[in-house]
């Protein structure tokens, strides 16, 4: 890749910095109040997934719909680099500025389940599972970013993700899945490696969809 390319990725990266760090502060927020009792752990629980799927969507909106709004694009699209190549950018900036602050967190909770002694070890399942559905649908609401141009389309995929979610929480709570999370050990079920195949799967797919679609585009604008 050219250094037009990385040169792109970084500006991508700067300007949702605020989004990223916000996202991590908040999730750290919210384990540390996890750890104060059963109150503690409802409301940093909530502001814990609130923060991973608020970053998310700030993220993807920001990253892709205000810069066909304020009409940022035009301008990259005049340096010298393909259109793809410039998409290719703006989706590998996004998913960098949403992993990391998600890697973070990941290892945190897990360190918090494991160390603190607060927790049950098989917890980190459950902790897990849900971290990778939130990496998954975020997958998903970028790559659907790349055909929703509009803003409604761009709501409507935000509460189809939202929908999704709710879904897979539900799903969750199959006693097959969360019945040995109160136990001392770490045991992936069945049921569990199955819904995290599902949510690798999905993830994949979705980066697939997306560079495919960046690679058929012939009107980058």
């Amino acid at each position: 890749m050219s250094s037009v390319f990385w040169a792109l990725v970084r500006k991508d990266m700067y300007v949702l910095r605020v989004f990223a760090m916000t996202g991590v502060a908040t999730g750290l927020v919210a384990l540390g109040a996890m750890l104060t009792g059963k109150v503690g752990f409802a409301i940093g629980g909530i502001l814990y997934l609130t923060a991973h799927i608020a970053m998310g969507i700030m993220i993807g909106m920001y990253g892709f719909m205000s810069d066909r709004k304020e009409q940022t694009r035009l301008f990259s699209l005049s340096l010298p680099i393909s259109g793809q190549h410039h998409d290719l950018a703006k989706l590998t900036a996004a998913f960098a500025t949403y992993g990391i602050p998600w890697a973070i967190l990941t290892g945190a909770a897990a360190m918090v389940v494991l160390l603190s002694g607060v927790f049950p070890r098989g917890f980190l399942v459950y902790g897990l599972l849900v971290q990778g559905c939130c990496l998954a649908l975020f997958s998903v609401f970028v790559a659907v970013l790349f055909v929703a141009k509009t803003e409604p389309l761009a709501g409507l995929a935000i509460i189809v993700t939202n929908i999704l979610f709710s879904l897979f929480m539900m799903t969750l709570a199959q006693e097959s899945i969360s019945g040995s999370m109160k136990g001392p050990r770490i045991v992936w079920s069945d049921a569990a490696l199955t819904l995290a195949a599902c949510e690798t799967g999905l993830a994949v797919l979705a980066v697939v969809f997306a560079i495919s679609i960046i690679l058929r585009k012939r009107d980058h604008l």
